[in-house]
């Protein structure tokens, strides 16, 4: 299209250019000047379009290059997409893996628990400040049924006395939940 005005213009020129000197020829000195500006005025609007036709150029350049770069980011875009896909796949098929051998190994733990004996429960824990054990008082303890089952498992030879002297007490009056030492000697 810049082609095209650029082509018309000149023969324009041209004809103008004729014109006055044809008008210029017939003597008439009114018509030569209006014949003179108007071949100016074409020049002008020639060297304007030119301008024009420049600057529209510039803009095609500047556009093709937006559009490579649209092209380059719609790659790069799906590339991305692509990659966050594949990743998210592999993280999924990774928990799957980690699950099943988690799964696995409770399922492992869990025969080898039913294969083992039942353990006998530890003895009572020891008690720092004094030789001897520490006993939890249940419902229907007594410092006498106390002092015999001590006595059958640890082999020892307490007496009801023993104890009460071992934990301060003036009654046999027991309370569920009450800790007891139990002396070892």
């Amino acid at each position: 299209m810049a082609g095209m005005r650029s082509l018309i213009l000149p023969f324009g020129v041209l004809w103008l250019t004729a014109c006055g000197t044809v008008l210029a020829q017939s003597g008439n000195p009114a018509a030569s000047e209006d014949a003179e500006m108007e071949r100016r005025k074409i020049l002008k609007a020639a060297d304007q379009v030119d301008r024009v036709d420049q600057q529209v150029d510039k803009i095609q350049s500047r556009v093709a290059t937006l559009e490579q770069l649209l092209d380059e980011v719609r790659q790069q875009s799906q590339s991305l997409k692509e990659a966050l896909a594949n990743a998210s796949a592999k993280a999924a098929q990774d928990r799957t893996a980690l699950l099943d051998e988690v799964s696995k190994m409770l399922a492992e733990r869990k025969e080898k628990e039913k294969d083992k004996p039942a353990e006998k429960p530890a003895p009572p824990a020891k008690s720092s400040e004094r030789e001897g054990y520490e006993h939890t008082v249940a419902k229907g303890d007594t410092l006498s049924s106390i002092a015999q089952a001590y006595n059958a498992e640890y082999k020892l030879k307490l007496t009801v006395d023993s104890i009460r002297k071992a934990n301060h007490l003036t009654k046999d009056e027991l309370k569920v939940g009450q800790k007891l030492i139990i002396p070892s000697r």
